[in-house]
C-alpha cells in the first residue's frame, strides 16, 4: 500500500525493552533449518557459511546465508523466533547469537515512535500523518 512506508522517528533509541537476543547451538540452528531445507549443509567453522548478505534500505536483513542456502530475513525471523528482521548475527562460545532490535515488521506505526512523539507534544493527527504517508483523516460522519 502506498501509505505504508518506512519512516524514521526521533526518540525511539531510548526504548530498550524492544531489544532481545536469541542464542542457539549449532545443532539447534541445523534442526530448525532442516524443517524447510532437508539438504542444508553448514560448516560452522567457516565464517562465510553464516553471513548476512544484504540489508533493506531501512537496515533490516534482506538476505542471509546459512551454508548452501540463502534465505530472506523474514524467513530467518520466522524460523528462529526473532522479534524483527532488524538483527545481527554473532558467533560466541560455539553458539550463534541473534541480537535483535525492535519488535515487528518495520512498516506502519512504531509503538515506541508514536509514544515518543506523544511525549514530545505531537497530536494524534500529527502522529498518524508521520507514520502513514499521504493519508487524510476525516470525520466518519462526513463520509
Amino acid at each position: 500500500m502506498p501509505y505504508l512506508q518506512v519512516v524514521e522517528t526521533a526518540g525511539e533509541e531510548g526504548y530498550t525493552q524492544y531489544n532481545s537476543e536469541v542464542e542457539l547451538s549449532n545443532d539447534e540452528i541445523l534442526e530448525k533449518l532442516k524443517v524447510n531445507y532437508a539438504d542444508i549443509q553448514i560448516d560452522f567453522n567457516n565464517t562465510e557459511d553464516i553471513k548476512i548478505l544484504e540489508y533493506t534500505s531501512s537496515g533490516r536483513v534482506k538476505t542471509i546465508k546459512f551454508g548452501n542456502h540463502e534465505i530472506s530475513g523474514t524467513e530467518a525471523r520466522s524460523i528462529f523466533g526473532l522479534r524483527s528482521t532488524n538483527f545481527e548475527v554473532l558467533r560466541e562460545d560455539g553458539k550463534i547469537k541473534f541480537t535483535v532490535k525492535g519488535y515487528g515488521h518495520g512498516v506502519g506505526m512504531s509503538q515506541t515512535g508514536a509514544d515518543s512523539m506523544a511525549k514530545s507534544g505531537s497530536s494524534a493527527e500529527e502522529i498518524i500523518n508521520h507514520f502513514y504517508v499521504d493519508v487524510e483523516i476525516k470525520d466518519v460522519n462526513s463520509l
